[in-house]
């Protein structure tokens, strides 16, 4: 597991909303590993930004509009992992992509929040 020093912290506060978003994004710098639906193909990727909703991260193969994904999400503080059974991709800019959550477990989303909250007061 990744500790606290592994990770960017270019600016623990809130990144301003675009493209209609209307959920606040964190800036974080973290590993994650995706799995396609589908294909059960894995990859690693590095978390840029996060919301309760979503994620942008950088990676280095392809992916396409709207392919399902599972995501695994290594938090920083020693905090578990936090898994999104389901989610989508929304767009794609080179190496940039837009991830969306569409399922994850309740226990994730209130680790997710509780993480959220105590990031953007760090």
């Amino acid at each position: 597991m990744l500790n606290h020093s592994a990770f960017t912290e270019e600016s623990n506060s809130i990144l301003p909303m675009a493209h209609g978003r209307n959920v606040p994004r964190s800036a974080i710098t973290a590993h994650v590993t995706l799995r396609s639906i589908l294909t059960r193909e894995s990859a690693e990727g590095t978390l840029v930004d996060i919301s309760r909703k979503g994620v942008r991260l950088t990676i280095d193969q392809s992916f396409r509009r709207d392919q399902k994904l599972a995501l695994t999400v290594t938090l920083p503080w020693n905090r578990p992992p936090i898994e999104i059974l389901l989610a989508a991709v929304k767009w794609v800019r080179g190496n940039h992509i837009g991830v969306e959550f569409i399922d994850m477990e309740g226990d994730n989303q209130v680790s997710l929040n509780a993480f959220l909250q105590s990031w953007s007061k760090s």
